[in-house]
Formats: structure tokens, sequence, C-alpha cells
């Protein structure tokens, strides 16, 4: 994890000063032609190349309750995201598929939502992709990255996580303390249940808790 210094944080558009006549300079002026935008600000620096991607283990069992990823849309349509493709779907045709695919549009970003039973049919995965982290910054301020990662955890019910930038994921829960420390190192960061009691040492810290799905940010 790589905390920007605070001379490196640029103002967002709510932290730019108002002209007199409700306008923002900056992004408003660029409209117009007159100066460039200033980038979102930043406090850390996610180095993902390939992808930005969220996947979580949910707590619902397979077979029970809604498809995670209608109700995802739902909620990450409140945040501006949009779908762009009609969905695709793998099953029996009864009762939920195995496969759930959505193609969707977040801030001009493409955005891959997908949810998979896994393990015998006992267990549902979900996850939620953007492109590498030098193409989310410019568009987006980390506070907003956070709140749709947030907002999607909630959504599916998540336990817990992991950040990866497209590397395989093993949700099985560790069973102990020392299990969570062991899986940081094979990711960019993890989500944990928040009070997880774990000795971090200079591997990782917790970075943020998320405040709707209490689950916490460590970054490595």
């Amino acid at each position: 994890m790589i905390r920007l210094p605070a001379s490196e944080q640029i103002p967002a558009r709510e932290q730019l000063p108002d002209r007199g006549d409700g306008a923002r300079t900056g992004w408003d002026a660029a409209v117009a032609g007159e100066i460039p935008p200033a980038a979102p600000v930043w406090r850390v620096h996610i180095t993902t190349v390939e992808e930005s991607c969220i996947r979580v283990r949910c707590r619902q069992s397979a077979g029970s309750g809604p498809w995670p990823l209608t109700t995802a849309l739902v909620e990450l349509g409140r945040l501006g995201l949009r779908p762009t493709e009609r969905f695709r779907s793998l099953g029996t045709g009864r009762g939920r598929p195995i496969l759930h695919s959505q193609e969707a549009e977040w801030h001009g970003l493409p955005v891959h939502l997908e949810s998979v039973v896994t393990s015998g049919g006992e267990v549902v995965e979900a996850a939620l992709a953007l492109p590498g982290m030098d193409e989310v910054v410019p568009r987006v301020d980390e506070d907003s990255w956070w709140e749709l990662v947030d907002a999607f955890a909630v959504a599916v019910d998540a336990t817990h996580g992991a950040l990866v930038d497209g590397e395989p994921v093993e949700l099985t829960p560790p069973g102990s303390p020392l299990g969570w420390r062991r899986r940081i190192g094979d990711h960019l960061g993890l989500l944990v249940p928040e009070g997880t009691e774990t000795a971090w040492d200079c591997s990782a810290s917790v970075y943020t808790t998320l405040p709707s799905s209490g689950l916490a940010v460590v970054l490595r």
C-alpha cells in the first residue's frame, strides 16, 4: 500500500472553490474549454494492471434468495452504474443460475459483474471488475470507488473477499488469524469482517472500514 502525500492529492470537484455564480472553477471551466479539469483525489495507490476486481463470498447459500447480481444492479444503479448489454446466465432453467454475468458502465468505465456457484453447488461467489487503476483513477475519486465497493458488498451480502488483479481467489474462510495473514500475500488486498483479530505485522495494514457492509479493507 502506497499512501500519497498531501501535496499530490489533487482536489476533487466538490473541493474546488466556488466562483460566486454557483459554478465550480476547474471542472465547469473545463467544460467551457477554458482550463483542464483537476484530477480526482486519491489518498492511496493501488497497483492493479489488468483489472481492479473485488471478488467476495456471499452469505446466502446457493438456491436461496434472489440472484445476487439482480440486487447489485439495483443498488449500484443508484451510484450511476448502467447495464450496457443483456445479462448472460447458465443453469438448469430453474432457481439460481450456476453462472450469471452482466456488462455495465460506470463513469465511462467498463464494468463486469459476475456471480458463480462453486464448491459442489453450495457456495455463491460474486465479482465486480473494472479496468486497472491507471484507467480508474483519472475518472473517479477514491471515495466514489470505495462507495461502489461497499454498495456491491452489501447488495450481494458478502462475508469477506479480496481485491485482485486477475489472479484466482480462495474464498474458503481461513480457520485462524494466521490464515488471514498468509492469504494477504496472495493478493493486493483483503476484505475481512470488522474486528478480525490479526497481527498483520509489516505485511499489510487495515486501510479503512466500509461503513455499510462493515468489512475492513486490508491493503498490502
